[in-house]
């Protein structure tokens, strides 16, 4: 009694997908027990915590109203406060075209203070050294 069995590459491709099928039905089976299991928890949290939850909803359209009354007011001053920055700005530029017609006296008058700063120097020097001299003397 010779019995022979064969196998075709088709047989074995197709045996391989239903493992494969199997496999993965398997692996879905435990994600979803896990999903089912986190779920109950984020429930057990939510029932748990209801008094807390529903304050915090009831309060809420309070909240976004005075946020939305909050950013009105800030609009609002932002746009009077740009005036006073656009004054400042135009301000700050007459300043600076003054100072910068005016530069010659102001090298001039540093100049003089120089020179007077100069002369005194030379003269403390001068009266100085006379002064220790004398003194020397006596």
């Amino acid at each position: 009694m010779d019995t022979i069995i064969t196998f075709t590459l088709k047989d074995l491709l197709v045996c391989g997908v239903y493992l494969a099928l199997i496999v993965m039905i398997i692996y879905i089976i435990k994600v979803l027990m896990k999903l089912h299991s986190s779920m109950k928890h984020v429930n057990s949290v939510i029932e748990d915590n209801r008094i807390e939850i529903d304050a915090i909803l009831k309060e809420a359209p309070g909240i976004s109203q005075n946020v939305n009354t909050i950013s009105e007011e800030v609009a609002h001053d932002i746009t009077q406060f740009r005036g006073t920055v656009d004054n400042i700005a135009e301000t700050t530029e007459s300043v600076t075209e003054v100072v910068k017609d005016n530069q010659s006296v102001v090298d001039g008058l540093t100049s003089i203070f120089h020179t007077a700063s100069i002369a005194k120097g030379a003269y403390d020097k001068f009266f100085s050294k006379e002064a220790e001299q004398t003194i020397d003397e006596e």
